[in-house]
């Protein structure tokens, strides 16, 4: 489903609920960016209450889940997992690629990272050698095939960081 005026305002306040602001990308280049076949900003709900959403990148034959959140007050229900399962059913043949702060024991919240890692983990994600290095976290790519192409992996973020990106297949 995409965005519409009817649940624009739920998914924009859950997006800023869900990441801190080093990890938010500008809300109006993700809007602008979905326009695009490269990208889908999709709403999820269950018998019309809104449950979450997701962020999907589509780029050399695999989908990178940049964001994922489930509505606060709905947690630990399943939804991230039937979200998961709706995802793998609209992109059956290709592989699901996501990136997870990087567990470490001297975070602050190490457990938090270790909850959302045994989550995908459960969910059919595998530990890939990728790693993101940011300023303020380390990321670990994970991914539903065992083997990704790295390089690959960094043309994503090719696309939808350069302003005339969507020129890059």
């Amino acid at each position: 489903m995409r965005l519409s005026l009817s649940n624009y305002r739920e998914v924009k306040q859950l997006y800023q609920r869900a990441f801190p602001k080093y990890e938010r990308e500008p809300w109006s280049w993700m809007m602008l960016k979905s326009k695009f076949k490269q990208a889908d900003f999709m709403a999820f709900y269950d018998e019309g209450r809104f449950v979450g959403f997701a962020y999907v990148i589509h780029s050399h034959g695999f989908h990178y889940i940049l964001f994922l959140a489930v509505n606060d007050q709905l947690r630990s229900r399943g939804y991230g997992s039937r979200i998961i399962t709706q995802l793998r059913t609209l992109y059956p043949s290709d592989s699901l690629v996501l990136d997870v702060e990087q567990p470490d024991p001297h975070a602050r919240n190490n457990q938090q990272r270790l909850r959302r890692l045994a989550f995908y983990k459960r969910n059919g994600f595998y530990w890939t050698p990728k790693k993101l290095e940011e300023d303020r976290v380390t990321y670990r790519v994970l991914a539903t095939n065992k083997k990704i192409n790295q390089q690959k992996v960094d043309r994503v973020f090719e696309w939808f960081s350069w302003p005339l990106g969507w020129f890059i297949q």
